[in-house]
This record gives C-alpha cells, sequence and structure tokens, in this order.
C-alpha cells in the first residue's frame, strides 16, 4: 500500500539507525511490527493478571519433582 506520511528527518534518521534498516520503507515497516509485537506482549501480560497471594516453596516443589 501506499501512502504518504510526514516525518521528521531526526525521527526518521533514528529508527533508521536503530533498526539498521537500508531503507525507509524498510525501517517504517521495522518500527510498525516492533510495535505491535510491543502491543501483543503488553496484552499478554494483562491477560495473565496478577497473583498476590501465590506463595512457592521451592522445596516442596522440587520433592515432588523428585518422586515423578
Amino acid at each position: 500500500m501506499r501512502t504518504t506520511i510526514n516525518l521528521s528527518d531526526q525521527l526518521l534518521r533514528q529508527v533508521m539507525k536503530e533498526s539498521q534498516s537500508k531503507t525507509i520503507t524498510q525501517a517504517i515497516r521495522d518500527a510498525l511490527e516492533g510495535y505491535l509485537e510491543h502491543r501483543k506482549r503488553i496484552r499478554l501480560i494483562k491477560s495473565f493478571g496478577s497473583f498476590p497471594n501465590w506463595k512457592i516453596d521451592i522445596r516442596a516443589m522440587r520433592k515432588h519433582r523428585d518422586l515423578g
């Protein structure tokens, strides 16, 4: 898809440097893919929630593991 966007030269240079892209198209593609992966990770983390009362007993886990 072709589109026209206005970006600052400094921002574009930074993205190209960080992504080590040779072309503007590749730099923008890498940035968008990175953004989507970041959002997916955030959604995944939120879906697990938190476990404030979760207590881990390493010794019991090891004992149970050795029996199995």
